[in-house]
């Protein structure tokens, strides 16, 4: 069994089609005409550049630290994402292989796998560590894993966000394509007095013992859904084990406990 010591989960963040924020989710606000995320948290240069994923990671993390309370110019960044921009790598290949046209250096910039966290420490001014990773349906586990290392070996704050477009057509058998998402959380040290939603322990073998969160099914086929699950949970207030990637990974989970000063 591997464990890993507890940190803190200050912010939150989410985005859904249909449902541009949590408070939107959580309340059941659809709203049909929300099928894209806006960046509104990126610059207006960055904004026209991101992909609809670049988008959807700037607001989540936005909307988690808000929520933490902490400097979107100082704090790390863990982005997760297992196909990222390869819509745009997509069409830069087309262009290139049948279309035989120049392919344009912007262009190219937006579709590589950082692309995302690199749009985000411009819009917010942020030079602090940054790291982009993909590991398929273990994404939300690494990503975690990655952000509680950062946290405990700085006594600093990270932002861990994960999401994945739709898969674009081709690229994935049809029966296992799935609906966009991003989410986004907060992980912070363990201080007496601090603020925050709850502890955190990421654990292996993770039995899960709450429910998974109630999504539409394409939604819920999206590798990252682990990271919803957990988001889902801690917002709720639940006590227990989320379970990482709903049974296609390596059985991460994420245990969790109300924080008693929230």
């Amino acid at each position: 069994m591997t464990a890993t010591a507890a940190v803190g989960i200050a912010g939150l963040g989410l985005w859904l089609p249909g449902f541009p924020s949590l408070a939107a989710w959580r309340a059941g606000r659809h709203d049909s005409e929300a099928q894209a995320p806006p960046g509104r948290s990126l610059d207006r240069v960055s904004r026209r550049r991101a992909s609809f994923l670049g988008r959807a990671m700037a607001d989540v993390c936005a909307e988690a630290m808000c929520d933490a309370q902490v400097d979107p110019a100082t704090v790390q960044t863990v982005i997760g994402s297992a196909i990222a921009e390869s819509a745009t790598l997509l069409g830069l290949l087309e262009q290139m292989w049948r279309r035989k046209e120049p392919v344009s250096p912007a262009a190219f910039t937006m579709s590589v796998h950082n692309a995302a966290s690199g749009l985000i420490s411009i819009s917010f001014g942020n030079r602090s560590f940054t790291t982009s990773l993909a590991a398929d349906e273990n994404t939300p586990a690494v990503a975690l894993l990655e952000g509680i290392g950062i946290v405990l070996a700085t006594g600093q704050p990270a932002v861990v966000a994960c999401g994945d477009e739709a898969a674009p057509d081709g690229l994935i058998a049809e029966e296992h394509t799935w609906g966009p998402l991003a989410g986004a959380v907060v992980l912070t040290p363990l201080q007496p007095g601090s603020r925050g939603h709850a502890r955190l322990r990421v654990r292996r073998p993770g039995r899960a013992t709450l429910a998974a969160a109630d999504v539409d099914p394409a939604v819920s086929r999206n590798p990252q859904i682990g990271l919803v699950d957990l988001i889902a949970a801690v917002a709720q207030g639940a006590s227990g084990c989320v379970g990482l990637d709903r049974g296609s990974g390596l059985g991460w989970g994420a245990e969790i406990e109300p924080c008693r000063d929230r």
